[in-house]
């Protein structure tokens, strides 16, 4: 007898586990609703209970679903679940699917790009990264991990979970963050560069 498929929120039907990081497990699911495949980002239940890390993932929920734009992954919906084992509410974001690999994956790879593929990367992560400083809200974590490359080759900037909004009221928050937001993406850019490498001819 097959196990009866674990629905959240009375909608999202739960699949495999596409990866797992320090606070939290993305799963793939099935929106039944709208009939489309979602990811869905849960706190991991060893952490649920841990008011810093609820409200990081909070912050995480409130700063990317404000964002809309082609080079920023979309979030859809929050929520949170009732774990049966650990007795507390474990909270949950719905987010666009991207089929694709992180520029980390490339990166220990070992694989080589053209400098004109590495100028557009680029480009993309900056124009995510303007466009939702505009809105308000620093990244503060750019990292290779952090970017995804689509099948289609479009660029993906995800993981907003120490995000900030730049009014924040700490002095030195915000002045970290500016710091990250300055030397954050030049990061990105010298480790694209450091990728690439001049057509061959015949």
């Amino acid at each position: 007898m097959m196990d009866e498929p674990t629905i959240i929120g009375g909608r999202y039907e739960l699949g495999g586990i596409l990866g797992r990081g320090g606070m939290a497990e993305v799963r793939r699911a099935s929106d039944n609703r709208l009939g489309r495949d979602v990811a869905i980002k849960q706190l991991r239940s060893d952490l649920a209970g841990d008011a810093t890390f609820q409200e990081r993932f909070r912050r995480e929920a409130q700063a990317a679903a404000g964002l809309n734009h082609p080079n920023i992954v979309s979030v859809y919906d929050t929520g949170a679940r009732q774990d049966p084992d650990f007795g507390i509410e474990i909270p949950y974001i719905v987010m666009e699917l991207v089929q694709g690999e992180t520029l980390r994956d490339i990166i220990r790879d070992d694989r080589r790009i053209l400098p004109e593929r590495a100028f557009e990367l680029t480009q993309g992560v900056l124009d995510a990264l303007s466009y939702s400083h505009k809105a308000g809200i620093v990244h503060r974590d750019i990292k290779p991990a952090n970017v995804m490359l689509t099948n289609l080759g479009q660029v993906k900037v995800m993981d907003f979970g120490i995000a900030r909004a730049v009014a924040d009221t700490s002095a030195t928050m915000t002045q970290t963050a500016a710091v990250i937001v300055v030397d954050g993406a030049p990061a990105v850019h010298r480790r694209l560069a450091g990728l690439c490498c001049l057509p061959t001819r015949a």
